[in-house]
Formats: structure tokens, C-alpha cells, sequence
């Protein structure tokens, strides 16, 4: 990583005339972040310097001073992506010259994510990034889902991802639909993007022509908040419409025979993915909250650790928004004394209520009924019995919705019995239909 900092002050000095100076924190966050350490372990090794320094004013200071000088989007997260695009791009004769470092890359890959959040240290998921990994570059899918609760690390999980397997593309993109956009105006941006003038204007032929874009070059696109042009109870016609196009938009990605991948990320599965699901080259993955010790990890970075850190993750289910919130409390409220939050009755945060708003904005009425009726049992429920609450609706609806809410992970699959699994409601959800509904 040396090599790399070194570059990256030349280039500095003779395309800009600035003397890149940094202090030894400056360069030691510089070359950890670039390594993919975290700030936690940074602290370990800066000396001088404690955790909340070095992540708080040493380093937003750092990247806002690269994002100066370098004119990009450069932060903790994708600063090796970046530096790395930067200088083959732009020192060509220092590359000749230096060629030990990129010599493990085999292409220059054309990758914008100026729409990727940016996002500081990354826990764990190495299972999920593995499988993710394997779906994509080894097994080529088209289409690939992640799918779960809201905030429970979908877009940081691929961001983490795009990170490892940038290299197998030609083109990488990063659309956020958070905005509800036209798909017009999506194949506008990504036309714009991609180095080809297309001359259709009837929507269906304009996708055709970016599919034979999509088989000519190797590509990965992601859309981020695929829920945000899902259709609701509350959306108009009009918004209605817009889905249908995309929906059309992702079957015709699933269907077609190309070489790229398009990525979505939601907190609900599109209805369409129930009809491509069956095609080897699309495929899905549900994520559930952090594991132990990776839920350790994120709560010791945050200053919190035994006694009660193992009832703390099973209280928040592993979810890093709901631990985020709760050490907050623990800390300012608690001094830092878990047992004591543990005392009370399971926390809520305000933030997380509306979070699980906008994920319940996007259920049909029997699925927000079957976690209406199991959040008012004490025990978890088997299929059979969940029938029984819905005498005059057919099993198959009953069935189909069910599977619908263990795919986003808002139930859980608990022991099997007689056959059959049983369903367990999380506390975060409980307590969510004891604040809404109860």
C-alpha cells in the first residue's frame, strides 16, 4: 500500500502542482484504509490517537482533502477502487514504470458509483459474500436479489461485494431508484453511460438494444431501493405503471442471453421474481441480522462489551441499525451498563418504527395479518396452525404469503415439527405490532 500512497502523490505534484502533505496519523489512516481495516483496529495501531479521533475528525478531514485534490468521490470504503481507476487512468508512464501494483489487474474496468452510499467499517457477512460471489462471477446469473428488513445491511453487503469483484467487468454501475425515477429515465442515464449512441425511442427496443450492449461487454448494474418503484396501497396509477415497466424491465434482463448482471436490492421481493425464480441464471439471497460474533464485533467498535452483549444481540436479532441505536442509549443514558437497558422492556427506537412503516407499507393485508397473529402468541406457530386463523382463505394464499415474509426474513424458521417448520416472530417485530397495532 505504500507503492500506491506514493503514486498517488506524484500524480498530485504533477497534475495538480499541490505537495500532498500528510501528517503520520493522515498516511497511516490513508494506508489501513487502503489495507481494508477498520477504525477499531486503526486505534490499536495509531498511537496517540484514540477511536473516536481517529473516526470522527482525523479521517472525514483525510477524504475530504483526497476528495479535493483528486476530484472524485473517494472515501474509507472505495479508496482503493478509486485510487487504483485514478492513476491507470491518468500516469499511464508511471504505470509502465511502477507496474508491480496493477500487475494483478487484468483490464481497466469503467466503474461510477457516485450513487453508492458511502459507508464506514463493514462486519462479517463473509458467508453471504461468498455465496453472492459465487452466484455472480462463477455461476453468471443475470439477475440476482438481496432482499431483507430495511437497514439490515442489504446495500452495504453489495457495496462490500463490488469492492471484491469489480475486476471480472468491463462496466460497473450504480443506480439508486430511491426517488421513484421513469425507467425512461434510467435507460437515459445508463445509455449516457455506456459508450454506444442508441438511435430507438420506443422503450421496448431501446432495452433491446442495451442487452446487446449487455452480451457485447461483460457489465454489472446495481439498483439500489428497488422497493421505491414498487407499487403499494397508497401508490397512483400512474406509479402503478412505472412498476409494471420496470418489472418488464427485470424479466427481460432475466430472460435474455447475455454475459452481465443486473443486481436489486429491496426490502420486498418484485412479484415478477416468482416467475423467473425457476431459471438457473436468476437467483436471490435473503439476509438476515449479524451473526454473534460478527454483532460483537460491531458493538465493541462501539465501545460496549460483556456482560449482556450476547442478550443484547438476541434482543436487536443481530440487526445493525436497531445495536447502533440501542448502544447509543446504553451508552448516554445507561453509562454503558447493558443489564440495565436489558431491564426494561424491549427498546424502540423511533427511527427503527419508521423503517418498519415503510416495510409494512408494502405488505398485502394477509401478510401483515399472519404477523399481527403471531406476534399475540407466546409460542411460535407451525404452518397447520397458522391455517386455522384463516378458515376462509384458500391454504395455498396462506402458504405463498408466509414464504413471502421468511424471504424478506420479517419471520424466522424456527425448529421443525411434524414435518413441518416452525414460525417465530423476532422481539423487533413483536414489539413493532405492540407500538402500531396493539
Amino acid at each position: 500500500m505504500d507503492e500506491l500512497v506514493i503514486l498517488l502523490k506524484d500524480w498530485v505534484q504533477r497534475l495538480k502542482g499541490i505537495d500532498l502533505t500528510l501528517d503520520p496519523c493522515e498516511e497511516a489512516i490513508l494506508k489501513y484504509s487502503l489495507a481494508g481495516k477498520s477504525y477499531s483496529k486503526m486505534s490499536d495501531d495509531i498511537p496517540n490517537y484514540e477511536l473516536s479521533t481517529i473516526a470522527n475528525i482525523k479521517a472525514p478531514k483525510l477524504f475530504k482533502r483526497l476528495r479535493e485534490v483528486t476530484e472524485t468521490e473517494i472515501n474509507k470504503k472505495n479508496c482503493k477502487l478509486v485510487l487504483t481507476q485514478l492513476l491507470q487512468q491518468n500516469q499511464p508512464e508511471i504505470i509502465v514504470e511502477k507496474n508491480n501494483y496493477f500487475s494483478n489487474i487484468p483490464h481497466r474496468s469503467h466503474i461510477n458509483l457516485h450513487e453508492a452510499p458511502d459507508f464506514g467499517d463493514f462486519y462479517g457477512r463473509s458467508q453471504e459474500l461468498s455465496d453472492l460471489q459465487r452466484l455472480i462471477v462463477t455461476e453468471n446469473c443475470r439477475v440476482v436479489g438481496v432482499l431483507g428488513m430495511g437497514k439490515i445491511g442489504k446495500t452495504a453487503l453489495v457495496r462490500e461485494l463490488v469492492e471484491n469483484i469489480y475486476r471480472h467487468f468491463d462496466y460497473v454501475l450504480w443506480k439508486s431508484l430511491e426517488y421513484s425515477p421513469d425507467l425512461e429515465e434510467i435507460l437515459t442515464e445508463i445509455e449516457l453511460y455506456f459508450p454506444f449512441k442508441n438511435p430507438e425511442t420506443r422503450t421496448n427496443n431501446r432495452i433491446n438494444h442495451l442487452i446487446t450492449h449487455l452480451n457485447q461487454h461483460r457489465c454489472l448494474l446495481i439498483f439500489d431501493k428497488w422497493e421505491a418503484v414498487t407499487g403499494n396501497s397508497e401508490a397512483s396509477a400512474q406509479q402503478q405503471e412505472n412498476y409494471f415497466n420496470y418489472e418488464k424491465f427485470l424479466s427481460r434482463i432475466g430472460e435474455s442471453k447475455h454475459k452481465s448482471c443486473l443486481i436489486f436490492i429491496s426490502i420486498h421481493k418484485p412479484s415478477i421474481m416468482d416467475l423467473l425464480q425457476n431459471r438457473k441464471n436468476i437467483n436471490e439471497l435473503s439476509l438476515s441480522g449479524l451473526k454473534n460474533q460478527e454483532a460483537k464485533a460491531l458493538l465493541a467498535n462501539l465501545g460496549l462489551f460483556d456482560p449482556g452483549i450476547e442478550a443484547l444481540i438476541k434482543c436487536c436479532q443481530g440487526h445493525p441499525l436497531a445495536l447502533n441505536l440501542a448502544a447509543e442509549i446504553i451508552k448516554n443514558i445507561h453509562n454503558g451498563q447493558i443489564p440495565k437497558f436489558l431491564e426494561g422492556t424491549i427498546f424502540m427506537h423511533d427511527a427503527m418504527l419508521g423503517i418498519l412503516d415503510k416495510q409494512f407499507s408494502y405488505l398485502l393485508n394477509l401478510e401483515r395479518n399472519i404477523i399481527k397473529k403471531l406476534a399475540a402468541e407466546p409460542e411460535p406457530k407451525l404452518t397447520h396452525q397458522i391455517f386455522k386463523y384463516f378458515p376462509s382463505i384458500p391454504q395455498a394464499e396462506i402458504i405463498q404469503a408466509v414464504n413471502k415474509l421468511w424471504q424478506i426474513r420479517l419471520i424466522e424458521k424456527g425448529e421443525i415439527q411434524e414435518s413441518e417448520a416452525l414460525w417465530v416472530l423476532n422481539p423487533l417485530i413483536k414489539k413493532y405490532i405492540k407500538r402500531r397495532y396493539q
